[in-house]
């Protein structure tokens, strides 16, 4: 005798084969991950670029970090076919038309109040704080701009080292002091060479650019901030 059919729950339905959940889940880190990969290659591609400019045109980059490091001074306009910056220096409220090699090498003249033409006001180096590593054997080192108290500035200059040489010895000096918070990129692309270190800790913090090309000397700007 055959038994009848077993009775539904109501609300019950029969269980459908599919995928266990632990699977769903792996496919969804999966994706995680693809997609992480997928915005590394892209911000990959995007760093390049901008390194890539950088490196066509490596005065214009040095221009761009001088400006950048001086506060009495913001960028107006820039004329790449011309090779110049139009920069606006705000204690006067004068704009000045430069080469990027001039912004470069801190050759900014100025009109004081009296309608006389200078050099724009540099640092002193002798007030750089203590903790500011100086780099050895540098005989044209100059300071390009200093806040009143001293505890930023940046300081330019030239040398026949290496960009190795270079990313030794502000690295050893980083780790001397302490400024544990790094970042480093280095960048070859024909016959230029673009280097940039960072270095952090509290309220200390240190920017080092470094260009050249082949056959030329390396050149060297160093953001400093803090005491």
């Amino acid at each position: 005798m055959s038994q009848p059919p077993s009775p539904q729950i109501p609300g019950s339905a029969p269980k459908k084969k599919g995928l266990p959940t632990l699977a769903w889940v792996g496919i969804g880190c999966g994706g995680i991950v693809i997609i992480c990969i997928i915005a590394a290659v892209l911000a990959g591609g995007f760093l390049f670029k901008v390194a890539k400019s950088a490196l066509a045109n490596p005065g214009k980059s040095s221009a761009e970090f001088v400006v950048a490091g001086n506060k009495d001074l913001t960028k107006v306009s820039e004329n790449d076919d011309n090779g110049e910056m139009t920069v606006r220096v705000k204690s006067t409220g004068e704009q000045l038309t430069l080469k990027y090699d001039d912004l470069a090498k801190g050759r900014i003249l100025v009109k004081d109040k009296d309608g006389n033409v200078a050099p724009l006001s540099q640092g002193d180096l002798a007030k750089v704080p203590a903790w500011v590593p100086r780099y050895p054997g540098i005989t044209d080192e100059v300071s390009l701009s200093q806040s009143e108290d001293a505890s930023s500035g940046m300081l330019a200059f030239t040398t026949n080292d290496s960009a190795e040489a270079i990313k030794k010895f502000y690295s050893d000096e980083a780790d001397k002091i302490s400024l544990n918070s790094s970042t480093s990129t280095s960048v070859n692309l024909g016959d230029a060479n673009k280097l940039n270190l960072t270095f952090g800790s509290g309220p200390r913090a240190l920017k080092v650019d470094a260009f050249n090309k082949s056959g030329e000397p390396l050149s060297v700007k160093v953001l400093y901030s803090g005491k």
